[in-house]
């Protein structure tokens, strides 16, 4: 992006900006802005004119009507976790931070819904309906970190999608401000709603392109009582894919089937300086049960742990207390960590195909980064086809090269290519962002790419709302 296209704000703007929020909520120093210039992306940044913490829905709404009024682009934030580049201020402006802006308003026991600002941190959710026996079911990995609200605007998913589905699925109402501050209410605690489109949809995913959640009401369900891990070693991929399809046709519905590809197990054994467990295995599942009921869950991990030696497994690890199931969640939690320490990751990508098109997607992207003298770390959610793929160069902890940089343009490119060919799409969970600006017309044709257009300009006509996002 060049200097000229970074928009700047003058004085009186921001004079007036402190006045809605108060002058201790607004960044302008260089230092303090650091954070807010980039998220978990790696090698993407932006430098924003300011950041604005807004501490309710009217104070959003103003700061949105100002800034409307004077072209001045809005980029929403959340958490700051987002691997699509997407709360990057690509177009400078303000950042709009709902970090303030983080009550949980109200938790209905009789309804099971939950209304909450979208500043509320997921983990945070997760203890305050512990307390009375509920749960919301999508659980991204930076759930101790991610927000709510960004939850929303990304769809995002997790582990336990597989059963329990994605962010879109529990979200029942939300109130929105649009591009010039307009304030707009969509639904309720309803579970049943078709009164005309459904826009609810169209703003979850929308990765803040289209108006910014200040509200959200969100179904949740009663917690179960009981929770087993197993941990299943096996050999290849090809055998953990197998083993994974016959658990699903044989009628089992796990909350979690995780796949770690054996070269990641070993990497984060090499961070926590001990071998990993089974650290010879080039592929480790973890199979999640939950319920009520203690003795069918045992009947249940019982035939799923036959099933696994008949696979193949090595064996079967059977986590019961919360002690003994941390322990085998410990590799899968510090993959993040690990990666960071132990390689210079280039691209972080989350792909989606058909569940048993898995092994084929893993070997192509291995032999694709083995051209490329790089190496690939594949982990994620077998039970939904949604594998994630860093790139990365193995004993070198320095970033070097940026992700927009010519030959990591051209290992993304094919890597997209060998999803799609195999019927999948180029990101499930992270969203398109900014990180893949240059390659959505791999996935989605042309006619998709300019109706999604025309929505964006009913909703953002000036394109002010976090611009440089989703469309080339």
């Amino acid at each position: 992006m060049s200097p000229s296209h970074i928009i700047q704000l003058n004085n009186d703007i921001v004079a007036q900006i402190k006045d809605i929020v108060g002058p201790k909520h607004v960044i302008t120093d260089g230092d303090a802005l650091e954070n807010y210039t980039h998220d978990e992306t790696p090698g993407y940044s932006a430098i924003p004119a300011l950041v604005v913490k807004p501490a309710s829905t009217a104070e959003v709404s103003a700061v949105m009507k100002l800034a409307h009024d004077h072209a001045t682009p809005i980029t929403p934030r959340g958490g700051g976790t987002s691997l699509s580049a997407g709360a990057v201020p690509v177009r400078g402006g303000i950042v709009l931070s709902l970090e303030r802006m983080n009550r949980v308003k109200d938790i209905d026991q009789a309804n099971l819904m939950a209304v909450v600002e979208p500043g509320v941190v997921n983990g945070e959710l997760d203890k305050a309906l512990a307390q009375v026996g509920l749960f919301f079911p999508p659980d991204p990995v930076s759930l101790d970190s991610c927000t709510i609200g960004g939850n929303i605007a990304e769809n995002a998913g997790g582990p336990r999608a597989m059963k329990y589905g994605v962010t879109k699925n529990y979200v029942t109402g939300l109130e929105i401000v649009l591009c010039d501050g307009t304030i707009m209410r969509l639904g309720g605690k309803l579970l049943k709603n078709v009164t005309g489109y459904d826009l609810i949809d169209l703003i979850v995913g929308s990765e803040g392109t289209l108006a910014v959640v200040t509200e959200a009401t969100i179904r949740v369900l009663s917690r179960p009582r009981e929770i087993i891990d197993l941990l299943v070693p096996l050999d290849s991929v090809d055998q953990a894919s197998l083993f994974a399809q016959s658990v699903i046709a044989d009628g089992h519905l796990p909350a979690v089937i995780e796949f770690m590809e054996g070269e990641v197990v070993r990497t984060v054994g090499d961070y926590l300086k001990r071998q990993a467990p089974f650290s010879d295995a080039n592929a480790h599942l973890i199979v999640e049960l939950d319920g009520n009921d203690r003795n069918q869950l045992r009947i249940e991990y019982d035939r799923i742990g036959e099933m696994a030696l008949r696979a193949g497994a090595r064996d079967v690890v059977v986590g019961k207390s919360a002690a003994d199931r941390e322990k085998i969640w410990e590799i899968r939690r510090k993959i993040g960590e690990a990666l960071k320490s132990q390689a210079a990751i280039i691209a972080r990508e989350d792909l989606v195909v058909p569940r048993n098109r898995i092994p084929e997607l893993i070997r192509s992207l291995q032999t694709c980064a083995r051209n490329y003298k790089t190496t690939l770390f594949a982990f994620g959610h077998l039970g939904d086809g949604n594998i994630h793929a860093d790139i990365g160069i193995r004993g070198r902890h320095e970033q070097r090269e940026r992700p927009a940089d010519a030959w990591v343009m051209l290992v993304r490119r094919e890597m997209y290519r060998i999803t799609v060919d195999l019927g999948g799409t180029i990101t499930a969970e992270h969203g398109v962002g900014l990180s893949k600006v240059d390659f959505i017309t791999l996935a989605l044709d042309k006619t998709a790419i300019d109706k999604m257009k025309q929505i964006k300009k009913i909703f953002d006509p000036a394109n002010l709302l976090n611009p440089g996002k989703i469309f080339p």
